[in-house]
């Protein structure tokens, strides 16, 4: 059957109204499947290719898509002096070699420059604070490895004038090519130079301090704010204070992770502060206002109605962690511990089997009834 004849979409596996890109990448996942160089039946392989590369020649053109929609066949399988002889399919040697190799473009150096600017990479040190540092926040001084450009050669990699060549194996472009033998033809794969980087010179006099890199190592220590409110994992970023970039490109940023250490009487959830207080047994049972630690500062009151139970929580509004960014306080939350007495005397235990037998009608006399006498007698 002719080729004119045949469903391009189909061939490409692509709705009649696919985009561009949508073509393109259908191309890109055939292309890789149906090589010559990959596949099993070389022969199927080849037809196939073949397919492809004639329908992705229409497809990806504009005038002879619309031209195919119209009429059903493409308007003329010539593209053009500037096409490569793939065996009578007319692909554009350019599309075929980027969709194969993932480069931005084919021979004669369209593809992206070596030399081009680059920023440099971030680095990253850790700092670790203590829950009250994360409270108030606070000053520390990180010291880290950086690369710098060499002060001996200014980052030229050498300090003699004749200490740098032109590369013999590139001659200077940077770039070397590559025959690849697709199965039905061939294609010249362009890539960086192997000797030089992509750089077209090759080092003869390297700098002795600096050993030909250009930059050395060098330890530096920078003074970090630490806002108030910071949690454990966040990261500040100071700008520019990373490694420096190359041709002329940025630097990249100093990424300080924070660790806030555990606290012994004080555990954090988000913005919350939770804190486990211990009460007397007649304090829960006939309530208090008992004075709770606070994170920062002097304790605070709380009062503690009569009959808490062990385990249950109060909530201080606003006395947990600040926000980071100044937007209020979190909250506190109180944990009540009920302690119960282990080592009673006679006279201790015998007011407690007498308040057991009184029963609850005399329990509810308060502090000044029958259980202000137990509390008076157990704990003094």
């Amino acid at each position: 059957m002719n080729m004119a004849q045949k469903d391009y979409y189909q061939i490409l596996g692509v709705p009649r109204d696919a985009s561009v890109s949508d073509i393109k990448k259908a191309y890109k996942r055939l292309a890789r499947q149906y090589h010559p160089d990959v596949a099993e039946d070389k022969q199927e392989a080849e037809r196939r290719f073949g397919e492809m590369n004639e329908a992705y020649s229409v497809l990806s053109d504009d005038e002879k898509r619309a031209y195919y929609d119209r009429f059903g066949h493409a308007p003329s399988q010539n593209v053009g002096p500037g096409a490569a002889d793939m065996g009578g399919f007319g692909f554009p040697f350019g599309d075929l070699f980027e969709t194969l190799f993932d480069i931005g473009g084919g021979g004669g150096g369209r593809g992206r420059s070596a030399n081009r600017p680059t920023r440099g990479r971030d680095l990253r040190v850790g700092v670790r604070v203590t829950l009250e540092e994360a409270y108030t926040g606070a000053r520390r001084e990180v010291a880290y490895q950086v690369e710098e450009t060499c002060l001996n050669c200014q980052g030229r990699c050498t300090t003699e004038p004749d200490g740098v060549q032109t590369c013999k194996t590139c001659q200077g472009a940077g770039q070397v090519q590559r025959i690849v033998n697709i199965g039905f033809g061939s294609l010249t794969q362009v890539g960086p130079c192997p000797d030089c980087r992509g750089q077209g010179r090759t080092l003869t006099k390297p700098c002795s301090e600096c050993r030909g890199r250009g930059v050395v190592n060098t330890r530096k220590t920078l003074e970090v704010a630490i806002p108030p409110g910071v949690d454990n994992g966040l990261s500040l970023r100071i700008s520019g204070k990373g490694e420096p970039g190359q041709s002329g490109g940025p630097p990249g940023n100093l990424l300080v992770t924070i660790q806030v250490e555990p606290h012994p009487s004080f555990e954090r959830q988000g913005d919350d502060l939770i804190h486990r207080h211990r009460v007397t047994f007649t304090e829960a049972a006939l309530g208090a206002r008992i004075p709770i630690q606070q994170l920062i500062g002097e304790p605070e009151p709380m009062k503690m109605p009569a009959g808490t139970q062990s385990g249950t929580t109060f909530r201080m509004k606003g006395k947990g962690m600040p926000r980071l960014g100044g937007s209020g306080h979190g909250d506190l939350h109180v944990m009540v511990e009920v302690m119960v007495p282990t080592r009673l005397n006679s006279k201790q235990k015998e007011l407690l089997k007498q308040f057991a037998e009184a029963g609850s009608q005399e329990a509810e006399e308060g502090s000044g009834g029958f259980f202000g006498r137990i509390r008076d007698a157990i704990f003094g």
